[in-house]
């Protein structure tokens, strides 16, 4: 008896791990019958423009329980073997820092029922998520028809934003920001977003940018709020960027300013000004400017 409970003792349990891999690019946005569910009419380029993402982080779910966020690309560890239901939410960096990295809100989890084997990895290639059909985009702004449709200038040098051909991907085009010659600043307005009246619960504006210049750029993201109680216009600055010479994307968290001005504001519209720190040209440029809100 006191071997066999010995015995009994020493005995341990499996603990070694499956994994899944995961790749930035295995991220996508399931647009299937959109226009149908949202009750919209947008086309295929705008379409394209409202499924442009690029999240950095994923919050994973196994059987119900939480493994954590994981940058990516990442592998991660799990005990459960065998079919394992696997949930899978894409996380941001708001407003471009990263200490902030929350949920993305605005898009349902990917439930996926995988087969895990103790030891082995399985690279997970594909990962769809779906807008929430509540999910309403006030602003996309994609650069394709020939006019401005949503951004003006409002400084004394004009500078507007100017529809060119991406030269790194001819089937595209972009906006872009020239400060040329004298040309040293800009500001920019958008036309005032409307939120359908309601309280909402998250508001976010995302953007692709980029500048061509060999130095670190800044340009800058605030809120105009006109109100009732005022002719004056409110300008909220809300965060810095510095700009790459590669593309990249921002998540910028608007609802806080919002709610702040909820019970007053009768009007909101986006800003970004700027100015160069040198002598030399430098051009800004951007794609998929949205404003999403829940």
């Amino acid at each position: 008896f006191l071997i066999l409970g010995l015995l009994s003792r020493c005995s341990k349990t499996d603990l070694t791990a499956s994994y899944i891999s995961i790749e930035p690019d295995a991220f996508e946005m399931n647009m299937t019958n959109f226009n149908l569910i949202h009750e919209t009419n947008y086309d295929a380029e705008e379409l394209a423009s409202i499924a442009s993402q690029k999240f950095p982080d994923v919050w994973v779910y196994v059987n119900g329980k939480s493994l954590g966020t994981w940058e990516l690309p990442c592998e991660i560890p799990i005990l459960e073997t065998d079919s394992t239901i696997v949930e899978f939410y894409p996380g941001v960096k708001m407003n471009g820092i990263s200490t902030s990295r929350p949920r993305y809100p605005f898009v349902k989890g990917c439930k996926i029922k995988l087969g895990l084997n103790a030891g082995e990895t399985l690279q997970v290639n594909s990962i769809p998520f779906e807008y929430y059909p509540e999910t309403n985009f006030e602003l996309v702004e994609n650069f394709e028809p020939d006019y401005n449709q949503y951004f003006e200038s409002s400084d004394s040098a004009g500078v507007s934003f100017q529809r060119i051909t991406d030269p790194d991907e001819p089937t595209n085009r972009i906006g872009v920001l020239a400060l040329e010659d004298t040309i040293t600043e800009f500001e920019i307005i958008s036309t005032p977003l409307q939120l359908n009246h309601k309280v909402p619960s998250s508001v976010f504006l995302e953007m692709d940018y980029r500048c061509d210049s060999e130095e670190t750029e800044n340009f800058y993201v605030g809120m105009l709020i006109g109100t009732s109680t005022s002719s004056a216009i409110t300008h909220e600055p809300l965060v810095g960027v510095n700009t790459s010479s590669k593309w990249k994307k921002i998540y910028i968290n608007l609802t806080q300013s919002i709610l702040r001005n909820q019970t007053t504001a009768t009007s909101y519209r986006i800003i970004i000004s700027g100015a160069k720190s040198g002598t030399n040209d430098i051009h800004l440029y951007f794609d998929n400017i949205k404003v999403v809100f829940l």
